[in-house]
C-alpha cells in the first residue's frame, strides 16, 4: 500500500518517539536553513516520502528548532540522516544523500540490525 504523503513529515520533540514507534522503519533527516545540502536534497527526500508505504515514516527534524532532538542525537553535521528499524536506531549517514541512497538506507533499514557481524566475519 502506497502512502497517500506528498512530503517528508516534520517531527517535533513532543511527537518525535511516538512517530518513531509507529512505524516499522523511519528515516529521519537532521537539517538545518542555513544548510544548502540540505536544501539540495530536500526534493529528493519528499519524492522517497511520496514512495514509502504506510508503515514507513520518511521524517525532517529542523535542528535549530529543536536542539534538544539535535543534541540526544549528538548531531554534529548536516544533513544527518537516521534510520530505525521497530523504534531502534540502526544506522547514521552523515551528508546529502540522493534518492537512490535514500531509498537504499531505507531497505537496509527494513532488516533486524546484525549485532557484531563484522566480529564474526574478520575474526576467522
Amino acid at each position: 500500500m502506497t502512502s497517500a504523503r506528498h512530503r517528508a513529515v516534520h517531527l517535533t520533540a513532543d511527537r518525535f518517539d511516538d512517530a518513531i514507534a509507529d512505524h516499522r522503519v523511519a528515516l529521519v533527516d537532521f537539517w538545518a536553513g542555513w544548510c544548502a545540502p540540505c536544501r539540495t536534497m530536500a526534493p529528493d527526500l519528499d519524492q522517497v516520502a511520496r514512495e514509502a508505504p504506510d508503515d514507513v515514516l520518511v521524517a525532517k527534524v529542523d535542528v535549530d528548532a529543536e536542539q534538544a532532538l539535535a543534541e540526544r542525537f549528538a548531531i554534529r553535521s548536516m544533513p544527518t540522516i537516521i534510520t530505525f528499524h521497530q523504534g531502534e536506531l540502526h544506522t547514521r549517514y552523515v551528508g546529502a544523500v540522493p534518492a537512490a541512497g535514500l531509498r537504499a538506507a531505507l531497505q537496509e533499514a527494513d532488516s533486524p540490525r546484525r549485532r557484531g557481524l563484522l566480529r564474526r566475519m574478520f575474526s576467522r
